[in-house]
């Protein structure tokens, strides 16, 4: 009886031990932890909006239970020690210490490929921003900074096999070059480099480092000065000045794997003066928008550089050689008020993210193509549909935007398997309704875009004559063009708020 009673109190003090060790978590609870890697903190849930009960609850205790952050660094260090595998789905660890970004995979063994028709509409949407700009009297570049793994695939995992053809990068590339938008394929420029011997990218992070960096900035400045004269010809070549390796930076996907990781990564830091000064509040290489004046720069020109986190070093550069630089982390990109405002208008785009070149609509004004484009497509507007020819049904919404311009959105599905459209409408010289003896016929290319809108336009404050078609009752119609082939679709416009 005495032996029954000890194992009923053994269980006990069993039960009791792992109540208190599972409540623990929950007393030791604090908002205060630092979020892991990349990820964002969860916004406290509130009963008044509703957000108590929800996965946005589950969310916020998960990130901010008991010792979350050496629990989670103590069960990836046993697993990556013992069994050479990564207790974080975002990190994967490669040969001789490399970490890499598992979002970048599907670039690297080709299950990410884009539709040949959205890397026509991304490389159409890129030729869009360069005609605004360029035609505001500006200067035009993209650019794409290459995932890591694509450089440094020899440190993947032996079973992470790469695809071994052209993928988004190659190909967009291609269709840029064919439109004859300002580009530089980074890629095979850093690979070539790294062969010298010398570090491009973080082991422990997702990034390049700054001599990688400094690589990519001088090609794009080649670039430049190649598309546009000697005006951006008296840049520095950083890669080629004396520089120091030092033990002093905090890779992202270290910090995601082992929270709170004490370990360091090499930085380079080159030995040259900072020419700059920061005009804004400056806090760190993650700010939204970080602006600069340089009185000695080296390229007498101003520059907005819409970028994403490998702008992080890459600012730096066009800082220390441009007499103003203002780097934005905005999306959509406002190719509007950029081209207003600077006269390069630079883009900054990594390789895992070129998809985001059709969800995220860029706010670029067309220009009325007119006479000029209809007699170069070879179309006659005035003709009437042919028989058969499909009526499209389109609503449109016309709205206003912060910095005033028109906004058009629509949906029709005619403008789905095309990546040029445009919209055309019949007005008469005096900007009213087209009589027969005084009509005119203005274009305008549409944006496409993924989502809930098909296509998008933005027309300027001034430049509100399309309107007077749809109030009016005035002739409007789509141009849609597959393959060099240009369809005129008699459109129905429904208007709303």
């Amino acid at each position: 009886m005495k032996e029954k009673h000890n194992i009923k109190k053994s269980y006990l003090i069993y039960i009791a031990a792992f109540l208190i060790i599972s409540l623990v978590p929950l007393f030791t609870f604090s908002d205060n932890q630092a979020a892991i890697g990349n990820e964002t903190k969860a916004d406290k849930p509130k009963l008044s909006d509703g957000t108590l009960f929800t996965q946005k609850a589950d969310e916020y205790f998960a990130q901010n239970f008991g010792f979350r952050n050496r629990l989670v660094y103590a069960g990836n260090a046993i697993k990556q020690a013992a069994f050479k595998t990564s207790g974080q789905s975002e990190v994967i660890i490669g040969e001789d210490g490399w970490l890499f970004y598992e979002s970048a995979l599907g670039d690297y063994t080709g299950t990410n490929d884009m539709t040949p028709l959205e890397l026509e509409r991304g490389a159409v949407i890129l030729k869009m921003m360069q005609d605004y700009v360029e035609d505001k009297g500006g200067q035009f570049i993209f650019f794409s900074a290459p995932d890591k793994m694509s450089v440094y695939g020899e440190y993947m995992p032996y079973y992470y096999l790469e695809s071994g053809r052209y993928g988004n990068y190659e190909r967009l590339y291609s269709e840029l070059v064919d439109l004859g938008v300002n580009t530089v394929q980074l890629k095979n420029i850093l690979s070539l480099e790294k062969l010298g011997g010398v570090q491009l990218y973080h082991k422990l992070d997702s990034h390049w480092n700054n001599y990688g960096a400094a690589v990519a900035y001088e090609a794009v400045a080649q670039a430049l000065s190649d598309a546009y004269g000697e005006e951006y010809a008296g840049y520095t070549c950083y890669s080629e000045l004396p520089y120091s390796t030092v033990n002093n930076f905090s890779g992202d996907l270290q910090s995601m794997l082992l929270p709170g990781s004490d370990v360091k990564d090499e930085q380079v830091e080159f030995k040259v003066n900072e020419g700059f000064e920061y005009t804004g509040r400056f806090k760190g290489v993650d700010d939204l928008i970080i602006t600069t004046q340089n009185g000695k720069a080296a390229v007498g020109k101003s520059v907005t550089l819409f970028r994403d986190s490998f702008g992080n070093a890459l600012y730096w550069f066009f800082a220390n050689d441009y007499a103003v630089m203002s780097a934005k982390r905005e999306v959509p990109y406002n190719i509007y008020r950029a081209a207003a405002e600077s006269e390069l208008v630079a883009v900054e785009l990594v390789e895992r993210n070129l998809k985001n070149l059709l969800h995220y609509t860029p706010v670029i004004p067309s220009r009325n193509l007119g006479d000029d484009f209809l007699k170069e497509a070879g179309i006659s507007l005035s003709d009437s549909p042919s028989e058969g020819q499909a009526v499209c049904d389109a609503l449109m919404g016309i709205t206003k935007t912060a910095d005033g311009l028109i906004q058009i959105s629509g949906r029709c599905e005619a403008v789905s398997g095309a990546a040029n459209v445009y919209l055309a409408g019949l007005t008469d010289a005096g900007n009213g309704i087209a009589d027969s003896d005084n009509e005119q016929w203005i274009v305008y290319q549409l944006i496409p875009c993924e989502g809930e809108e098909d296509f998008m336009l933005y027309l300027e404050p001034e430049d509100d004559t399309l309107l007077t078609c749809f109030s009016e009752g005035g002739q409007v119609c789509l141009i849609v063009e597959k393959q060099g082939v240009y369809t005129k679709i008699t459109i129905n416009v429904t208007l709303q708020d």
